[in-house]
């Protein structure tokens, strides 16, 4: 009962979403319509057909054109009168195949329109299809690409050409199209004062780059973040966001191209297209990503739907490119061709959005608004062709993408949100796993550690009894034979050596049961105070003992103690290991990152065989000193803690040398 109330309440907003959407859609589009439609702002026609030119602001040239199809008429050709001609609008006919029997598009024609005004005058000619030549009254005023048929050069861009007009005057455009599947006059021409149509141009390009950048900006932060992200793949949502920015901004960067020039037609409309396309294709693969589970039930609608998709992208590729040029009349099946995909595609966008919707996912909603949105602004923009077209805003298919790419990018928002919180909690609940596992292994240490220490202790007592026994009875020379003489004094030796070893387990449990506190500490003070401390302890050895340390400061973080330790068993050992005519050298180097401790003998080195395991424990080459080889060992435990290295270089008869490395702190740090 509860799930079935949950699905119906999930229902309900559904429902309240999509006819919200559909209602501001349609409110938004009727608002743009109304006050930025070439169609509607239109210059008017008086009582002879001339088509007034405002002294204020600016009109489009709509009405009124005579067209001629498959002629290029020049002014003289109307002295004489006015040839036949069909009466049309701009964007009547998209292109010459309604005129031709075999529905070849391509051809040229000629646009005339009668003006009246005063003034200086300025025409926006907004992308003549492809190669366009203006006249007024008589003058040529200038040429996009060339209209001949033997040179024909395509060119696209747009163009303002700024006259005088006093009284009437005739308006000619000749016009050729052999490379695209639009051709003529099919956006409608501006006309008014040069300041107004100045900043209607301005007003145009300051919308459109809004819209490019902003989602160029979108698109770089995405792929980027996708690339440096190790765990993404090429099918994650923030690949697909990303590549849905960037198609769109392709798509909708082409008012800057106008204004420029393009020579490129076939490629530079193949791109517009596949953009368009794309950005299709990348909305359904991120809707078949978050909303359709992953089931063997799904698997083929979801291969299928994004085999139409790349497909889709093939097509508008090779259309223009290739089939065009060889199937001239395949161009009057491509345009509604298209169209229809795109409705097509958005109506399974909102059915995906709308399942991720039944599913309860609660920021799905802002994306099936938008998926609403595109799927109306789509169909309006089908609907409304001959019937709206912006003097600066975008086309309804624009902003429905651009509804789009604004949607995902709220989801990506929400998405990364929740997975910083979940990032957070799960550090919250591993720090605290660390902290409570570290202090039981703390206390589990220090236990062992006293417990060890305790055994210790408790084996020295006896240990020490058998051992004074043994040289009571040796000394006493109770009834002893030479040969239990010897044994009694190998008692002692063993004896002696256990209670050694005993003191070295008891110092390394105590070493690590403890923990280790760290402090800042000048290292050139503390091994100079090192140094002189233990330099009479050294010299009663035998040898020399000599210290070169560094003048420059070198600070780290480490223990007094432990460190003071682990230099005082390399230099005892290199003591034990130098004749009193050797030398000891204590010595302090430091580069960028690290600083050196260096001590140096002159005794008898060790066995290159020997260095690879002298840093084991147990492991000693004096066992006729009774080494434990522990002092090692400890030491590099003792470096280790402290994020530094160790390094032993020796040669048999000249000497060793034991190096630590330990990290240096910054001046600022320090």
């Amino acid at each position: 009962m509860m799930k079935q109330t949950s699905l119906t309440k999930s229902a309900f907003q559904t429902i309240l979403v999509i006819a919200g959407t559909i209602i501001l859609c349609l409110l938004g589009l009727s608002v743009v319509t109304q006050y930025d439609n070439k169609y509607i702002t239109k210059a008017a026609p008086s009582q002879g057909q001339l088509y007034v030119i405002p002294e204020n602001g600016y009109r489009s040239l709509v009405d009124g054109w005579e067209f001629y199809p498959d002629a290029l008429l020049f002014p003289d050709d109307f002295s004489s009168g006015t040839p036949a001609h069909y009466n049309t609008w701009a964007g009547e006919y998209p292109n010459l195949a309604l005129f031709h029997e075999d529905k070849n598009p391509y051809g040229t024609s000629t646009w005339r329109l009668r003006l009246y005004g005063g003034g200086n005058v300025l025409l926006y000619l907004q992308e003549p299809l492809c190669a366009a030549r203006v006249f007024v009254d008589g003058t040529c005023l200038g040429e996009t690409g060339d209209v001949s048929s033997k040179n024909y050069a395509p060119l696209i861009k747009d163009n303002a050409y700024a006259f005088f007009l006093d009284g009437e005057a005739d308006l000619i455009i000749q016009t050729a199209n052999y490379s695209h599947y639009y051709g003529g006059i099919w956006y409608a021409p501006v006309i008014g004062t040069p300041d107004s149509v100045s900043r209607l141009i301005a007003s145009r390009m300051l919308i459109y780059g809004l819209l490019f950048f902003s989602t160029l900006t979108l698109s770089l932060f995405c792929i980027v973040l996708w690339k440096h992200d190790k765990r993404e793949d090429g099918k994650t949502a923030t690949f697909y966001f990303g590549m849905l920015s960037l198609s769109f901004a392709l798509r909708i960067c082409y008012p800057f191209l106008r204004l420029c020039g393009v020579p490129f037609v076939r490629a530079l409309y193949a791109t517009e297209d596949v953009a368009a396309v794309s950005g299709i294709y990348f909305s359904l693969q991120i809707a078949l990503l978050l909303f359709m589970p992953e089931s063997s039930l799904f698997y083929h609608m979801k291969k299928a739907l994004r085999a139409l998709a790349l497909g889709a992208c093939v097509v508008v590729v090779a259309a223009p490119t290739f089939v065009f040029p060889v199937v001239p009349g395949f161009v009057q099946w491509y345009g509604p061709l298209v169209s229809w995909y795109k409705i097509i595609m958005a109506f399974f966008l909102i059915s995906l959005t709308v399942y991720g919707a039944f599913l309860r996912l609660h920021y799905l909603k802002i994306v099936l608004a938008a998926a609403v949105a595109n799927g109306v602004c789509l169909v309006y923009g089908v609907l409304s062709i001959g019937y709206y077209e912006p003097f600066a805003g975008a086309y309804p298919e624009e902003y429905g993408s651009f509804c789009m790419v604004i949607a995902f990018a709220f989801l990506m928002v929400l998405r990364s949100r929740e997975m910083a919180a979940e990032n957070k909690r799960l550090n919250l609940c591993l720090q605290e796993e660390v902290a409570e596992k570290t202090e039981h292994l703390r206390k589990l240490l220090a236990e062992r550690g006293q417990l060890i220490a305790e055994l210790g202790h408790d084996m020295k007592s006896p240990l020490t009894s058998l051992s004074n026994m043994a040289q009571i009875i040796r000394l006493n020379d109770i009834m002893l034979d030479e040969d239990t003489h010897k044994r009694m004094l190998h008692i002692e030796e063993q004896c002696n050596i256990l209670s050694d070893r005993l003191k070295s387990i008891q110092e390394f449990a105590a070493q690590a049961g403890a923990p280790v506190r760290m402090e800042p500490l000048l290292l050139n003070s503390f091994l100079s105070d090192f140094y002189h401390n233990c330099r009479p302890i050294i010299e009663l050895y035998g040898p020399n003992f000599f210290a070169d340390i560094t003048s420059f400061p070198c600070h780290i973080m480490a223990s007094r103690e432990q460190l003071y330790r682990a230099l005082e068993n390399l230099l005892y050992n290199a003591a034990d290991f130098t004749p009193p005519e050797g030398k000891i050298t204590l010595s302090l180097t430091a580069d960028e990152n690290f600083a050196c401790i260096a001590v140096s003998d002159t005794g008898c080195g060790i066995p290159e065989k020997d260095l690879p395991n002298i840093f084991r424990r147990s492991y000693t080459t004096r066992s006729d000193k009774g080494g434990q080889g522990l002092g090692l060992a400890i030491t590099r435990t003792i470096v280790l803690e402290h994020a530094g290295r160790i390094e032993a270089v020796s040669k048999e008869g000249e000497g060793t040398t034991f190096t630590i490395c330990i990290p240096r702190m910054s001046p600022r740090t320090s």
